[in-house]
This record gives C-alpha cells, sequence and structure tokens, in this order.
C-alpha cells in the first residue's frame, strides 16, 4: 500500500476479532519498525509483546480495565531505554565498519554521546522521543501489514511496571493494542496546517 494510503485509513481501532496473531509476524513487524529514526542509531526502544491469557489479564487491571486489552490479538508495552546511550561504543565500532566514520573519530563521538546524556532530560526526552518514533512506525507497517492497532496512554504507570517487573532504566512511553478489527465511524477532523505552522 501507499504511504499516503497506509496514513489515511489508520484508525485507532478499539474493538478486535478473535485472531491469532503469530509470533513470526510480530517479529516482522518490529524489525520493519526498527527502520525507526534515533539520535546516533541509539534505537531507544524496548518492546513487550502482551499475547497470552495470563498476561494479557495482569495487563488488562493496570490499564483500567480496557476490554481492548483482552480482545486484541496483542499488546505491545512500549519502552524508552534510558541508557542506550551506554551502547554507543558498539554504534561507533558499527559506523566504523560501515565507513560512517573514520576510525580516529571514534572516541570524539563517545565523548559527545556521553556529555549529552550527563543530563537527565536529555536521558527521559530521548527515551520518550524514540520510543515513540518507533510506535509512531509500527502502527503504520502494521496498518500496511492488514492489521488495526490502538496506541493507549490510559494505563497506570507503576502498576505496568511491577506487573511485568520492568527495569528502572525503562519508561513506559505507551501501550498499542494489535489485531483484526475496523473502525466504521467517520473520521473526526483534523485541523488545517495553516492552523498549527507558521513559516518564518
Amino acid at each position: 500500500m501507499e504511504l499516503t494510503k497506509v496514513l489515511e485509513n489508520r484508525r485507532s481501532v478499539k474493538s478486535y476479532e478473535q485472531y491469532h496473531l503469530d509470533r513470526e509476524t510480530i517479529y516482522n513487524l518490529l524489525d520493519k519498525a526498527a527502520l525507526s529514526p534515533s539520535a546516533w542509531n541509539l534505537q531507544q526502544w524496548k518492546v513487550i509483546v502482551v499475547d497470552t491469557d495470563e498476561s494479557k489479564e495482569k495487563l488488562y487491571h493496570a490499564a483500567n480495565k480496557q476490554i481492548k486489552i483482552k480482545e486484541a490479538s496483542a499488546t505491545f508495552i512500549i519502552l524508552g531505554d534510558l541508557n542506550a546511550h551506554e551502547t554507543i561504543g558498539d554504534v561507533a565500532d558499527d559506523w566504523i565498519e560501515h565507513e560512517h566514520i573514520p576510525a580516529e573519530k571514534r572516541e570524539g563521538l563517545i565523548e559527545t554521546v556521553n556529555r549529552f546524556f550527563e543530563s537527565e532530560t536529555n536521558k527521559r526526552d530521548e527515551a520518550v522521543r524514540g520510543a515513540s518514533l518507533f510506535a509512531m512506525s509500527l502502527m503504520l507497517v502494521s496498518e500496511d501489514a492488514g492489521y488495526a492497532t490502538c496506541p493507549m496512554i490510559g494505563f497506570d504507570k507503576q502498576s505496568v511496571i511491577d506487573a511485568f517487573n520492568i527495569e528502572d532504566n525503562f519508561i513506559p512511553a505507551m501501550l498499542m493494542t494489535i489485531g483484526k478489527g475496523e473502525m466504521t465511524n467517520e473520521r473526526a477532523s483534523r485541523l488545517p496546517a495553516s492552523s498549527f505552522a507558521k513559516f518564518e
């Protein structure tokens, strides 16, 4: 499907059919979404895939008992990694191997990244930003593959952390259901670009 059609067709679907989404398909969707951009290619996103009845039950209670958690084939808990910058040495080596930077630039790159992430604000902003870019890509590749999704912020962050033993360096950015379903209501109106864009 061409990108414009994907954007036009994507809707936040809140009611799902009984449908089994196999893990190979899920991995394929996640691999495509991982082409998302991230600062210094740190790829701050991590994902917990909730697709068993037991895990759905836990997430259902942590997400204000929203029934779509149980109905959907799976729900992604999309996390941002506050410590993703600690992989910059591996990123630098990969860039050198692919001739993106010369080897003599390695230490300077590592120093620049580590200095930027001394700020707790930068850590949090980049974790959420990277996870959100990944999430949008995941919604689009899922739509392109014929699956419905719905991003969710209606959950108790600490309950999700506790229920799934999420480590301190990960921030739950959002949940996202996926499965088979459709939205039949007319799309809500969107503001025109002229109302939110400013040229200078």
